[in-house]
């Protein structure tokens, strides 16, 4: 399988208008794949598919809508039904950050992170499976992150919400594999968007360098040839994974503390 297999499929891309999810966009609509674009900010929705439609040539939808909503996926498979849609590639690239101290957020803060990062994931990938199955073979990509690999104190709801993600989407691999429905897990490194200013990051000893998106996404549409379950464009991991398995959980919990903690509180 190999992304120029599905020129003149549909494609539905969460988080679409920045960062990773507009990446999936622009690579994916150079492939002539069709588009439909999902994110709050429907003004830059509708100005990235104008470019794309006129540069490639593709078929592209818009639809603004928040993914914490009870509602959104429903109103996403209406508005599928509604313009013919019937997706064979599915990125769930949407997520919502927040550092610093659990009890600094409020519940609805918390509640929303768990709504776009756990729940949206789990409810697209549920909702849109009879449809990518009777297309197979057909692809289902969820971004996940380094943040699943341990807890993470100071980003104590990101970390476990991206840990019930990452879960999830390696155990769908499994399920759905014989189905003709690839499920690929990706996890990006810290990459030059604008989600640490939306989380409010604060400096801290994670500073240093950020991959373009255009990595993250080129790695994940380049392993639809070998379709290995987890896709990693981040380094370091190896030692991150081996030190979150086998240190004893007090080293593990104080070493990340220590990394995340506000410079307030240090």
């Amino acid at each position: 399988m190999r992304i120029a297999d599905f020129a003149g499929a549909w494609a539905v891309v969460t988080g679409a208008s920045a960062g990773i999810g507009r990446e999936f966009a622009e690579q994916l609509a150079a492939h002539r794949v069709n588009l439909l674009l999902l994110a709050r900010r429907g003004e830059l929705l509708d100005t990235l598919a104008q470019a794309l439609r006129q540069s490639h040539g593709i078929q592209v939808q818009t639809l603004a809508l928040d993914l914490a909503e009870a509602d959104a996926v429903n109103t996403l498979l209406k508005f599928m039904g509604d313009h013919a849609i019937r997706p064979r590639l599915l990125v769930n690239n949407a997520g919502v950050g927040r550092w610093g101290r659990f009890e600094g957020g409020d519940m609805a803060a918390n509640l929303r992170l768990l709504a776009v990062n756990a729940a949206a994931p789990l409810q697209t990938c549920l909702a849109l499976f009879p449809v990518l199955a009777a297309q197979r073979p057909s692809v289902v990509i969820n971004v996940s992150s380094q943040a699943a690999f341990q807890p993470m104190p100071f980003m104590a709801a990101y970390a476990a919400s991206k840990a019930f993600v990452h879960h999830l989407s390696l155990a769908l691999y499994e399920e759905w594999r014989g189905q003709g429905v690839y499920v690929q897990t990706l996890v990006p490194g810290p990459t030059a968007t604008e989600f640490d200013a939306l989380a409010g990051a604060y400096p801290s000893q994670l500073a240093g360098r950020r991959d373009p998106a255009a990595k993250t996404v080129s790695a994940s549409l380049l392993a639809l040839a070998q379709q290995p379950p987890l896709v990693i464009s981040a380094s370091g991991t190896v030692l991150q994974r081996l030190f979150a398995a086998l240190a004893p959980t007090k080293l593990v919990l104080d070493k990340v503390g220590q990394m995340f903690r506000p410079p307030d509180q240090a």
